[in-house]
């Protein structure tokens, strides 16, 4: 009997120990998932602070920042020519407001609201795509 009661107290000082360690383990997940958050905050608050420190001083940027906003200028260009590409290939639009994607014939944006600009349709004949149509125009088809 007494090798039962050693294995049945053996078998529960491991289940505690074993409880404590997953304990611990969860304990470690929750900081973990804590610190996490709290990097992203941060983060987030650092590139707050850097646009709006770049939208102050775009025009005047300090010399020893002016290789980091020529790569932001140049990157913000890319960026817009390829959402503009990924919207033809989509055929969508994308609002100038909020960068969200808009049917082509939307008048607004479904997002923020935000007016849609005309898109330039089939122009009368000898006239660009995207020059305005005149009275003059219609004059010269009569």
């Amino acid at each position: 009997m007494a090798f039962l009661d050693e294995l049945g107290k053996a078998i529960s000082d491991k289940s505690k120990e074993a409880a404590g360690k997953v304990r611990d383990i969860t304990g470690v997940l929750q900081l973990k998932s804590k610190l996490s958050s709290e990097r992203e905050k941060v983060n987030a608050a650092y590139i707050t602070l850097g646009k709006a420190y770049y939208d102050r001083h775009e025009a005047s940027a300090a010399e020893e920042f002016q290789e980091e906003f020529c790569t932001i200028q140049a990157g913000l260009i890319k960026m817009a020519s390829l959402e503009d590409e990924i919207a033809k290939l989509e055929g969508t639009r994308v609002c100038p407001e909020c960068g969200a994607r808009v049917g082509k014939d939307a008048a607004f944006c479904s997002k923020c609201g935000a007016p849609m600009a005309e898109q330039a349709s089939a122009a009368p004949d000898g006239a660009e795509a995207g020059e305005p149509f005149s009275e003059k125009d219609s004059e010269d088809e009569e």
